[in-house]
């Protein structure tokens, strides 16, 4: 048997300190929980976006799938999620565009399923691990978000899933590619949103659902998540009437105001398209973007949906087109001056050449479709721009067009052929367009 030790007093007291100090040490140097972390948030300064007091310039895509693509338990999702934002940070993309809610079952095709909310008084709170994903992989590659919390258009469900739910007092939702489908009716429908209080209601409630989620991966609460620069109220919000002209401005401050309350981190955007859906009058654009809790103005360019010219793929960049472009950028670009909140081009696309989908197809017009709405962002000092979209999958690609069940989510929504805007992987020239892109 070895004899005990024995330690003397001053032995003791040396003994503490080298087996204590490097405990104490450790403990305060651990890293910080992510609750009790500071992050840095952009910033509107001078009608510019900032952040940690340097100009920050948006240059981005639409992805609004991406918080559909990596589920729980979905290797090969997650996968997938982080081989397309490796591909985009790359490409110099620091900003895409997602849409977050859903609404609606899987019974009518041409829209997101499964949804976050399937049914008027469930969330399928699953799918949130989807997002989680997406934003712990953004934060990873310094990265950011602009989270879309609402869709004037079927193909998430949107404010007319909404209103189906009330159907008994509202009347039926009224869906493009069915019998029910008119322009007209659907004009005179989709504005009771704005004025009934269960359908705000409901509304609201999903987005309280999603600002106060706690992300599972990184444990960090939405409302303060670094990787989300800004939330929008909705993708393309109209008032459709010039009658719902109030209660559709009511609805801008009325949830922008909740929003803030409830997060006052980020920026707040309405996701609007420009004088073009609110009666080609940008004194109305100016009026919703003077709102104090609205942080930024939004357009989104689509020449051959707003029929500026014939359809043909020889006229998609014929003068009267690039023309009106200009025209469009610069006439919303001096009302932002004007209020001085920054500007963000978050949609414009072109058909690939011939209105083809394939992606053997030319991109020769797109690319110079491109260039000239880039060239304008410069010229107008534009703050920022989000291309639609990235990534077109071409396996998704087939005679008809429009997604086959089962196929992955792509840079198209399932309301549109797939490879109709979306720009693939191989398309060289337009990535190498965007990637040498400069705002100065």
């Amino acid at each position: 048997m070895n004899p005990p030790i024995l330690f003397s007093r001053v032995q003791l007291k040396y003994l503490f300190w080298i087996i204590c100090i490097p405990i104490f040490l450790g403990s305060c140097t651990q890293k910080k929980t992510p609750q009790s972390a500071r992050f840095i948030y952009a910033q509107v300064k001078n009608g510019a976006f900032y952040l940690e007091n340097k100009p920050l310039f948006i240059k981005g895509c639409n992805y609004w799938y991406g918080g559909y693509i990596a589920q729980a338990g979905d290797t090969m999702g997650y996968n997938r999620l982080k081989r397309e934002l490796d591909f985009l940070h790359k490409q110099g993309i620091n900003n895409i565009r997602v849409m977050v809610s859903s609404e609606g079952d899987y019974t009518y095709p041409y829209r997101i399923s499964p949804s976050l909310r399937p049914h008027k008084d469930s969330m399928d709170t699953a799918l949130f691990y989807g997002f989680d994903a997406l934003l712990y992989e953004l934060n990873l590659r310094n990265m950011t978000a602009t989270m879309v919390l609402g869709n004037n258009w079927e193909w998430s469900g949107g404010f007319g899933q909404y209103l189906d739910w009330h159907k008994e007092k509202h009347g039926e939702n009224i869906l493009p590619k069915t019998e029910n489908w008119d322009w007209d009716r659907f004009s005179q429908y989709l504005p009771q949103f704005y004025t009934c209080d269960l359908c705000k209601s409901r509304f609201q409630n999903t987005i309280s659902h999603i600002l106060n989620r706690k992300n599972q991966i990184d444990g960090i609460l939405y409302q303060q998540h670094p990787a989300i620069f800004a939330w929008e109220l909705a993708n393309e919000p109209r008032p459709m009437l010039l009658s719902a002209w109030n209660s559709y401005k009511n609805w801008i401050s009325e949830t922008a105001s909740l929003i803030h309350q409830t997060d006052s981190n980020h920026l707040i955007a309405i996701g609007q398209e420009g004088c073009i859906s609110l009666f080609n009058d940008l004194s109305k654009f100016q009026e919703i973007h003077e709102l104090p809790n609205i942080d930024y103005a939004t357009i989104h360019i689509w020449p051959k949906t707003w029929n500026w010219y014939d359809g043909s793929s020889a006229a998609s960049v014929a003068d009267t087109t690039l023309d009106k472009t200009v025209q469009y950028i610069e006439g919303h670009a001096n009302i932002c001056k004007k209020i001085k909140k920054p500007l963000v081009i978050e949609e414009f696309g072109l058909h690939r050449d011939g209105n083809q989908f394939n992606p053997e197809s030319s991109v020769q017009n797109r690319y110079l479709y491109y260039g000239l709405v880039l060239n304008e962002i410069k010229n107008f000092n534009v703050s920022g721009f989000n291309f639609w979209g990235a990534i077109a999958l071409p396996q998704n690609v087939n005679e008809n067009g429009f997604m086959l069940p089962g196929s992955a989510y792509s840079a198209d929504p399932p309301q549109e052929e797939q490879g109709l805007y979306g720009v693939y992987t191989s398309d060289s020239s337009i990535w190498q367009l965007i990637r040498s892109f400069h705002p100065k």
